[in-house]
């Protein structure tokens, strides 16, 4: 039996038409994908490290956490209200005890205490931290925009990757909790508009949806800030699709002889590969067409997952032919591999559930 992989999705006009139009979370196992359980909007999904759950969250006006089990038929064990708008990711506590779910639109963040079931231990989050401040960009910075979490390097701190107000804002881990107003752990320029981010070392790499920049941040565990040491555009291709382009996921794939940043761009629609030194130098290589509106990605066993929002697939590449693709032969060349595909309306999210 193949791995199943559980695609979240948007409504089928895309983010920001109404929600609870046929949308929902889509298994797929080898070539084939399929509607498994209507959720309103479930743009970000996460699964339990060792037990058959997936937390997803309804990106909507009320956004909920969901608890589904897909021990079976997927269904939902548990809903909480998140407390915010639009909540678009979940940082899940590495022993499972807490979700942290970022909301877009009110910028907050919810602290939702689990159980060693894997359920929320109350019908409301513990906490839910907002913020304030803005940027230059009226259109998307007017106000805090939380748009992910992770955890700083050494794991004592929350970060949080706030597009609207170019912040890296910064929580202390207590409790299994988090301290309020902590503080900034780092300040981007004016207009980035900072998304999501990986972590390897002390390096903290943040891709800039707005300015399109790939940042490298040096973290000082003494006094719990980040130090900006390299920037670099996120590709050289040229847009193709859409109005504008947005920069959206980054993650970290170890390689058989060095480490790869992998960085997708909505817009030009392509992955871009950044190759890490050992000291932690991005260098851009190249960047792989990879279809219409890239939100996310995941690399997961041998293969490279790719949702492609707006062209309503979900293509599947192989990743070693991935990661051993050469540098350009031309400022804006992009690459091309086989791939296969399959159908699903507005993918947003992936993660994998092994089968029982």
């Amino acid at each position: 039996m193949s791995e199943q992989l559980w695609w979240g999705t948007y409504p089928p006009l895309g983010l920001g038409t109404p929600v609870g139009k046929g949308e929902g979370l889509y298994l797929q196992q080898g070539p084939d994908a399929a509607l498994a359980l209507p959720l309103d909007a479930p743009s970000f999904v996460v699964a339990h490290p060792s037990l058959p759950l997936l937390y997803v969250v309804s990106e909507a006006a009320e956004s909920s956490l969901h608890v589904v089990s897909v021990e079976s038929a997927p269904t939902v064990l548990a809903t909480v209200p998140t407390g915010g708008a639009d909540a678009c990711h979940i940082l899940l506590a590495g022993d499972a005890s807490v979700a942290y779910v970022s909301h877009y639109s009110s910028g907050d963040v919810a602290v939702v205490q689990l159980g060693a079931d894997g359920l929320p231990v109350a019908d409301a989050p513990q906490q839910l931290l907002g913020h304030e401040g803005n940027g230059p960009r009226e259109d998307r910075q007017g106000g805090p925009h939380a748009h992910s979490a992770g955890f700083a390097p050494g794991g004592k701190h929350v970060l949080v990757a706030d597009l609207g107000t170019d912040e890296l804002r910064r929580y202390r881990v207590a409790d299994r909790g988090l301290l309020e107003a902590d503080g900034i752990a780092a300040t981007l320029p004016p207009g980035a508009g900072p998304r999501h981010f990986a972590v390897r070392g002390e390096n903290i790499y943040v891709v800039c949806e707005l300015d399109h920049q790939l940042r490298t941040y040096r973290w000082s565990a003494a006094d719990a800030e980040a130090d900006l040491i390299a920037e670099v555009p996120t590709t050289t291709a040229p847009q193709r699709t859409g109005n504008d382009i947005n920069d959206a996921h980054v993650a970290l794939v170890e390689g058989a002889d060095r480490d790869v940043l992998l960085v997708s761009v909505r817009g030009v629609d392509v992955i871009a590969l950044f190759d890490l030194s050992p000291e932690g130098e991005a260098r851009y290589r190249t960047s792989l067409d990879v279809g219409e509106w890239p939100r996310y990605f995941a690399a997961i066993g041998d293969r490279l997952h790719v949702g492609c929002e707006r062209g309503h697939e979900v293509r599947s590449y192989d990743l070693a032919q991935v990661l051993s693709l050469p540098a350009e032969n031309s400022v804006g060349g992009m690459a091309a591999l086989p791939y296969e595909t399959a159908t699903v309306t507005s993918p947003a999210c992936v993660v994998s559930q092994p089968p029982a």
